[in-house]
């Protein structure tokens, strides 16, 4: 495949507006739960695809606690800001149906949150996949008042936050693996010694052994995944700092606008959140914040996992970034998500 000597952004641009937001540190790891599989009478059947759309999270709650503080709280938990995002965007767009409407087509809702509010029922929640349709997931909360309702919500609140979050990735993932471009990923497996699972529909733009760029590119977005690899001496040089000075580097080498001194860096006003993860049998620093352009008017959100290979002496960074004006990013940040966190070194 042809090789541009570094990747341009849009000449057409509108600028992107910054505004304040909060960051929140969340861990990516599944709770320690009961988790189903499917119930006992579907085992082994043909399930129906799920409903609704990527991001919703169907409630099943009385009305009396939905408009109380049970309903309150747990609408509290899945429309916490999601993180990183130049304008406000909640986790989840959420809707409510009471346990009465609670039949036919809405049982195959790709997320559902069901309460039962009963005398003499002992709290308890627990998680299920597939119950009704697949590939679906339920937290079944239950309760014998609306106080002992709030208060199991409480006591689980970011346990079920990191269950919703993680599935949601892991069926975006699935899905990315199995339409993985095969192209691309030989590039990545000669210029990088890693596995990404980049579905098809995104270009190569430029690939040596220093740096990666592949993109999709709309009439009004762009959304890319950039490789970047630099020498390092040890784990202890895998650092929030390194890797910010580090991908500005990149970028400002690879990366321009439409003028020629112009180009992506990280944007000073806000600074990223740098947190330490787990993923892959990995350690890792996960960055999310804010781009912008250098001498010019682009902007938008970016995140990346950067891994210290000991193997090959480096410090490796996938690094996912949206330009999008005007527009939610929530979803297509959630699909470089899913690319990133497929990250594996051969």
């Amino acid at each position: 495949m042809a090789r541009n000597s570094s990747r341009h952004l849009p000449w057409a641009c509108l600028p992107e507006r910054t505004g304040f937001f909060v960051l929140v540190g969340l861990l990516f790891l599944f709770p320690s739960c009961d988790t189903t599989t499917s119930t006992g009478n579907q085992a082994g059947k043909i399930m129906p695809g799920i409903t609704g759309g990527a991001g919703e999270v169907l409630v099943v709650m009385d009305k009396l606690n939905w408009e109380n503080s049970a309903g309150e709280l747990l609408q509290d938990i899945l429309k916490e800001e999601y993180p990183g995002l130049p304008q406000s965007e909640p986790l989840f767009d959420v809707s409510h149906i009471t346990v009465a409407a609670f039949e036919g087509f809405y049982q195959f809702h790709r997320t559902i949150v069901l309460t039962t509010v009963q005398s003499g029922l002992a709290p308890r929640i627990r998680y299920k996949e597939n119950v009704w349709a697949k590939p679906q997931i339920m937290i079944q909360l239950e309760a014998q008042t609306g106080e002992a309702l709030k208060t199991l919500i409480s006591e689980h609140d970011s346990e079920i936050q990191r269950f919703l979050i993680q599935y949601d990735r892991k069926r975006l993932m699935n899905t990315y693996k199995e339409s993985k471009d095969m192209a691309i990923q030989k590039e990545l497996t000669s210029h990088h010694q890693i596995q990404l699972a980049i579905p098809r529909g995104y270009n190569l733009d430029f690939s040596n052994d220093a740096y990666t760029s592949v993109s999709i590119e709309g009439p009004d977005f762009s959304q890319v995944i950039q490789i970047f690899e630099y020498p390092a001496g040890g784990a202890g040089e895998l650092t929030a700092s390194g890797i910010i000075d580090h991908r500005n580097s990149f970028t400002k080498k690879y990366t321009q606008g439409p003028n020629k001194d112009s180009y992506m860096t990280i944007s000073p006003m806000y600074k990223p959140i740098a947190l330490n993860l787990r993923n892959n049998n990995m350690d890792l620093i996960e960055l999310r914040g804010l781009w912008e352009l250098e001498n010019g008017f682009m902007g938008g959100p970016f995140i990346s996992h950067s891994v210290y290979d000991a193997k090959r002496h480096r410090i490796i960074s996938v690094d996912g970034y949206l330009y999008h004006p005007n527009q939610k990013k929530r979803m297509k940040i959630k699909q470089l998500e899913a690319i990133i966190y497929s990250l594996e070194i051969i």
